[in-house]
């Protein structure tokens, strides 16, 4: 178990350059262009996201990295096809036809 936070703690201390996170967020003057810098960046707000709600060590490290890595990959090849803005209006119709259904 040592080891496996290990290799967490030198994955995050390579992606980071042992400098400051927040270069790895998106703002409005510095979002990842890169392919990977773009995957960076989803992987940590995802991360940020679950330990803020408290769901981040649900898991083990290696099934939450596995989770996280995926879903983010699915969700930037979503975006790089454009289904991503494609996908919330045929969602929001879909609930709005259901809405309406009731």
């Amino acid at each position: 178990m040592k080891l496996v936070y290990g290799i967490l703690f030198l994955a995050v201390l390579s992606v980071s350059g042992c400098s400051d996170l927040s270069t790895l967020l998106p703002s409005s003057d510095k979002t990842p262009v890169t392919t990977q810098g773009r995957l960076n960046s989803c992987m940590l707000t995802e991360a940020h996201n679950r330990l803020n709600a408290g769901t981040l060590f649900v898991s083990g490290i290696r099934e939450t990295a596995r989770d996280i890595a995926s879903g983010c990959i699915k969700k930037l090849a979503l975006e790089s096809a454009g289904l991503d803005t494609q996908a919330v209006t045929n969602a929001t119709n879909i609930l709005n036809s259901l809405k309406t259904a009731q």
